[in-house]
């Protein structure tokens, strides 16, 4: 049974999942797998970091797969055209083109400067949770 599990793991990790490393002020390295929330590991180099990353996940899964919990498929970075139909009420697109035309801008270029700073407001949440247990 356990080899089971061992092989299912091992063919998730082998995934092209999305792996950050984020230098840390104090020295080290934080690592963590977006699509794994909570999947955090340390380490004094980035190779290290790594490494005890690839432990944590491994535990991780173990953990997920024997509650039953869904294991997220990897992000596709070259999925994303950069287009988004989009649809809004009249009165909020007539806000929106208004407000585009006083700034001097096209109503994509305010939409895009908008979107950009609610997501950076937001930021990602897994390396907002760590880095604020420091």
């Amino acid at each position: 049974m356990a080899t089971k599990i061992d092989g299912k793991i091992r063919a998730i990790l082998a995934r092209p999942y999305v792996r950050r490393l984020l230098p840390d002020e104090q020295g080290g390295y934080t690592a963590y797998i977006h699509e794994f929330p909570g999947c955090v590991a340390e380490g004094e180099t980035a190779d290290e970091a790594l490494a005890c990353l690839d432990k944590a996940a491994s535990s991780w899964l173990a953990v997920s797969l024997s509650l039953g919990q869904p294991i997220a498929m990897p992000l596709d970075p070259f999925h994303y055209t950069g287009k988004i139909a989009l649809r809004i009420p009249r009165s909020l697109h007539s806000d929106v083109a208004e407000l585009a035309q006083l700034q001097g801008c096209s109503v994509n270029q305010l939409l895009a400067v908008a979107i950009s700073e609610y997501v950076g407001r937001q930021g990602l949440p897994q390396a907002d949770a760590h880095l604020a247990s420091k």
